[in-house]
């Protein structure tokens, strides 16, 4: 006779079942009960390889990176490309009164594709041989509206992949790397067109 169901069972061993539940299935295996002992003890291993089983699941990390990474090579296409076009540049902005005879640490740009606008500065560090870049891609038709979730990836002249990150939910992502000539970065998101950012020379 099966005193209790296979559920009953396997709430009991994940410590999930009812107090009275539990209670019933602790005097039945207290009594030495036969039937009652072999279910604990199947179960039990059972419990014990669905715990065991998420070690060998591959971190988080890895596996946002190994899709990032996907969207990347899908990327490389010409034919999913949209080269974004240039509508603000700060470099082309007289500096204020005060600062006109310094030169600007920090270089905003904003490029327009596939009805998104994509905010972008970069920033040379003291002491430092890398550029910082910061960005933001923005619904045009919807300012409020964030492109979250986007791959970002920036490629070398040729077609290397030299870094590649996720936008946060509000569109927001940062990128440092080694200057140098012909950088390009690629937006691909979710139901759009990858759009494509030549950065020409950053050296």
């Amino acid at each position: 006779m099966q005193h209790f169901s296979e559920q009953t069972w396997a709430d009991f061993v994940r410590k999930v079942g009812t107090p009275v539940t539990t209670r019933s299935i602790d005097a039945y295996l207290a009594a030495g009960c036969p039937e009652c002992k072999t279910a604990f003890h199947l179960w039990g291993q059972m419990a014990n390889f669905a715990a065991k089983e998420r070690n060998y699941a591959p971190p988080e990390n890895l596996v946002r990176l190994t899709k990032l990474e996907f969207v990347a090579s899908r990327a490389v296409q010409p034919e999913e490309f949209s080269i974004a076009r240039l509508v603000f540049d700060s470099t082309l902005q007289p500096l204020p009164i005060g600062i006109r005879g310094s030169v600007a640490s920090m270089q905003h740009f904003v490029y327009e594709a596939e009805g998104l606008n994509v905010h972008l500065s970069f920033e040379r560090r003291p002491n430092s041989s890398t550029v910082f870049a910061t960005g933001q891609v923005l619904d045009k038709q919807a300012p409020l509206c964030w492109l979250g979730n986007a791959a970002v990836a920036l490629w070398s002249d040729s077609g290397k992949v030299v870094s590649i990150v996720e936008a946060n939910g509000y569109g927001e992502f940062q990128l440092e790397f080694e200057p140098q000539n012909q950088l390009q970065i690629s937006i691909a998101a979710v139901g759009r067109k990858t759009l494509r950012i030549p950065l020409g020379n950053m050296e």
